[in-house]
């Protein structure tokens, strides 16, 4: 009773834990409050609190270093919490940290007070600049981002006509919204509930077992085939078989009697029980108008004296 009772608080928790990732705020409410008028515990998923926490947290210090500027801080956060396979395989991914990029180098030029420093802000082109000539390479075939490869090369971007977007107010706040949305779902993609990892997981046993069942029903329905082949050949010998014995032993009875047995009928008997390549020899290589004539290979003819 201990073991079911520990089972289904376990149980109750995976469901509770998968309500709140799919956002059924209301169902999980109602379900939370009939679990506590029945009684039952609640049993808390093993890391999930912890996983949230430390993701706020990274959350947290890339907003934080978008916010001051710093672009080492970031960038390493960055690359380090968000998987490669997301910043380079994903479209949306791929642009947003182009534009972040973009913000960066262009952070003094916009929010320093009075002339920005020179050393800084060189060390933030070059840095934008390594960047177009490495990984942002592959989106300079893009028309959306094929005007800001001459950024770093333009003395005073912010009086260049290409670039003016950039240097409005309502530039900065809209990526930093596009930023927090993008760290909230890959938050929410990296702490895909245990119920649901569990389906998954089934979900493709199941397709392996079903492959390898139809597999071996395919190999099965083949060696079938092949076995009622075997199983018709053996049967029509066998009935063969039997027509021939029947007729051989009308002939010995006749041979009794005094009756010849001609060279053309053992011909057809010894055909009908050998194979195809021992028709052909007999075809061609045995001449049974010649009398004692033997057939090599056919026991028939020693059988009866010829």
């Amino acid at each position: 009773m201990g073991d079911i009772l520990a089972h289904e608080s376990e149980l109750l928790g995976l469901v509770k834990e998968y309500l709140d990732f799919a956002e059924f705020e209301d169902t999980l409410k109602t379900f939370s409050k009939e679990c506590k008028i029945k009684g039952k515990p609640l049993c808390k998923t093993v890391g999930g609190s912890f996983r949230d926490s430390k993701s706020l947290t990274i959350q947290k210090d890339l907003v934080a270093a978008f916010d001051n500027g710093d672009q080492k801080v970031f960038f390493d956060l960055w690359e380090e919490h968000i998987s490669s396979s997301i910043r380079d395989g994903d479209s949306f991914a791929q642009k947003l940290e182009f534009y972040l990029h973009i913000h960066f180098a262009i952070y003094l030029l916009k929010y320093s007070v009075g002339r920005p420093d020179k050393e800084e802000l060189d060390e933030k082109i070059s840095y934008f600049k390594t960047y177009l000539e490495t990984k942002g390479a592959a989106l300079s075939q893009t028309t959306e981002f094929l005007p800001f490869y001459a950024l770093p090369f333009v003395p005073n971007p912010m009086v260049h006509p290409s670039f003016k977007e950039l240097f409005q107010d309502s530039w900065t706040p809209e990526l930093k919204l596009k930023l927090i949305k993008f760290l909230a779902l890959i938050s929410k993609a990296s702490n895909t509930p245990k119920l649901l990892t569990i389906y998954k997981e089934n979900g493709q046993s199941n397709k392996e077992i079903l492959q390898q069942l139809h597999q071996q029903l395919v190999e099965a329905e083949r060696r079938s085939v092949t076995y009622l082949k075997r199983y018709n050949k053996i049967q029509a010998d066998y009935h063969n078989l039997i027509g021939v014995t029947a007729e051989l032993v009308d002939s010995l009875e006749a041979t009794v009697s005094g009756k010849m047995i001609t060279p053309e009928y053992l011909q057809s008997v010894c055909v009908r029980l050998f194979s195809n390549q021992m028709r052909q020899s007999l075809a061609h290589s045995v001449d049974f108008t010649r009398p004692g004539t033997e057939i090599e290979g056919c026991p028939i003819t020693a059988l009866l004296g010829l």
